[in-house]
């Protein structure tokens, strides 16, 4: 199956050392993205992949695409035009302190510039199969959201499977109500197959009532079965994020029209959480491409998202022997 995403590529920018931005004179810089991330993961799994998105035409945006080349996409569809790249800084959290991820040049990049008729959706989709599109298009500007919804509409009108994410961030919608955000989604949610999503997404965003009569997972069970039902939704991800005696554990969720798989918890240990979700999404996609079982799929893209944790950087630069190798033998720690 050819794979393929419509998303933005940013620029990240990481002072060394678990250092702050008032420490330090260096910064690390990498190429990144939603779309980035799943599909140079599944590149790194032997998968076709390929981005439809727009680049500075100036330096920056040459070194980005190179960048994107040596990852393993496909860059036919990466056009270069305007000046900016979205960009941001993120300060390594350590112990207690969080990491930080501060924004910037987002709405005026290349990207958030770029309307429906900036692509050539059409030759696009001839060459693929499966598209993800990012959700954060839908929050990012008027012209995001209207190439989103075009292609999501061309795709489902060619049988193509497309993928979504709400990926909602609340620093991108300062100036979108709920009730604006909430009609982009129910607007896009019919075009798509497979989504991944949480809890709180169907009810913080899309404004659907749990059964409070139930226990939680009754609730969630029947919240999601609902909203499968209501869009016609093939498959619905996700993880869970476990504390308990003061260690994290990633548990990933996976539902189809007539079953729910929950995969072992698995403990987390955190060089890098940035772009671990992506490494969950790359699972379940590829487990999807190939017609794995839902159990296998959901245990992979598990392993996957715990592996992704212990890499430096957002992709997640996994293989599929590495991921085998932590399922089944998790307590061999060096490899000669």
């Amino acid at each position: 199956m050819r794979i393929s995403a419509f998303g933005e590529v940013m620029m990240r920018l990481t002072p060394p050392e678990y250092l702050m931005l008032e420490q330090t004179r260096e910064l690390r810089m990498d190429f990144t993205g939603t779309g980035v991330n799943i599909l140079s993961n599944l590149a790194h799994f032997g998968c076709e992949t390929s981005l439809i998105t727009n680049l500075p035409d100036n330096r920056l945006g040459e070194a980005a695409k190179a960048s994107l080349r040596q990852l393993g996409l496909g860059d036919r569809w990466i056009g270069q035009h305007g000046n900016h790249i979205g960009s941001y800084f993120a300060e390594m959290g350590y112990g207690p302190r969080p990491t930080q991820v501060t924004y910037q040049n987002r709405h005026s990049s290349s990207f958030g510039v770029s309307g429906a008729a900036d692509y050539d959706f059409d030759s696009f989709l001839e060459a693929t199969d499966l598209v993800h599109i990012c959700g954060i298009s839908l929050s990012l500007t008027d012209q995001t959201r209207a190439a989103a919804f075009a292609l999501a509409e061309k795709a489902h009108s060619q049988g193509k499977k497309i993928c979504f994410d709400f990926n909602f961030r609340p620093s991108l919608n300062e100036n979108n109500e709920a009730v604006f955000m909430r009609e982009q989604y129910e607007r896009m949610l019919p075009y798509c197959d497979i989504v991944f999503g949480t809890q709180r997404d169907l009810t913080d965003l899309l404004g659907m009532k749990a059964d409070e009569t139930l226990d939680n997972e009754e609730q969630f069970k029947s919240l999601t079965k609902t909203f499968m039902d209501n869009y016609d939704i093939e498959l619905f991800a996700g993880t869970f994020r476990i504390r308990e005696n003061g260690s994290y554990y990633l548990s990933g969720f996976l539902f189809d029209k007539n079953h729910y798989v929950q995969a072992e918890p698995r403990e987390i240990i955190n060089l890098d959480r940035i772009g671990a979700g992506d490494g969950y999404a790359a699972g379940v996609l590829l487990g999807y491409a190939e017609k794995w079982a839902l159990e296998k799929t959901v245990a992979f893209a598990t392993a996957n998202g715990v592996l992704a944790h212990t890499i430096q950087g957002d992709v997640p630069l996994t293989t599929r022997k590495q991921v085998e190798h932590i399922m089944l033998h998790p307590t061999v720690d060096l490899i000669r």
